[in-house]
């Protein structure tokens, strides 16, 4: 059911966006290329979905933690660099993207324990097809770095306290619509999934026992943006 929502609601920028095309469809003449290089800025939502397992440490085996998501606003720039050979456009994308979200959380007795994505820097490729002179439909594969937050607060006794940054990389798959105003400006709208590779951290509890902690995460994103690009 998660799923099936996460993708309706990310399907829907792009219906619109494809839906206002006709009406749009006054851009730019035939002649006007999309070789070129481009900056841009993003707003979009991200649904963000975190398996938590505890490996076996100490006396204790492993055990899965607990699984979490929810939904959380992120803004960003981007820059790229496209070449049109017919009516095929192919191109890279650099783009870097934040959330001032407080991330997810679950209670493991008294203690809190929560994770955020707090930045993601992506590199992607993609190949288009122009269904109208101005409107181009692509898909897309990226590598993302992700800046992930984590912290563990012991609520009632105050006996754990700790926060960490991590690095996890992960691999993304996307497709959007991008509609061309006039020569210099054009907006998109898209959608990306990204699956990143699981990855460990440790919480230090100083003097409290036990002295510390790891845990193995697994975080998958589903991605939605829209936003509007300048060309050269």
């Amino acid at each position: 059911m998660k799923l099936h929502a996460s993708t309706t609601l990310a399907a829907l920028p792009l219906l619109a966006l494809f839906a206002a095309a006709p009406a749009l469809a006054e851009g730019p003449s035939a002649a006007t290329s999309w070789s070129g290089a481009y900056v841009g800025a993003t707003l979009g939502a991200g649904y963000l979905t975190t398996d938590q397992y505890s490996p076996p440490q100490l006396t204790y085996g492993g055990y899965d933690a607990a699984s979490y998501d929810g939904w959380h606003p992120y803004a960003g720039i981007q820059a790229g660099l496209d070449v049109q050979l017919g009516a095929t456009v192919l191109g890279l994308k650099l783009q870097h993207i934040v959330t001032n979200s407080d991330g997810d959380s679950f209670m493991k007795v008294d203690e809190l324990i929560s994770s955020n994505a707090v930045a993601l820097t992506s590199l992607a490729a993609r190949a288009g097809y122009l269904f109208q002179p101005n409107l181009l439909g692509y898909v897309n594969a990226s590598v993302v770095a992700g800046h992930f937050n984590y912290a563990s607060v012991d609520e009632r006794w105050g006996l754990v306290d700790d926060s960490l940054n991590a690095m996890r990389i992960g691999a993304g798959l996307g497709a959007g619509l991008e509609l061309r105003l006039s020569e210099q400006l054009s907006v998109f709208a898209e959608y990306n999934h990204v699956q990143f590779a699981t990855g460990s951290s440790t919480f230090d509890y100083g003097s409290a026992y036990p002295s510390n902690w790891t845990y193995d995460y697994t975080h998958s994103l589903g991605l939605v943006q829209a936003g509007l690009n300048y060309r050269f």
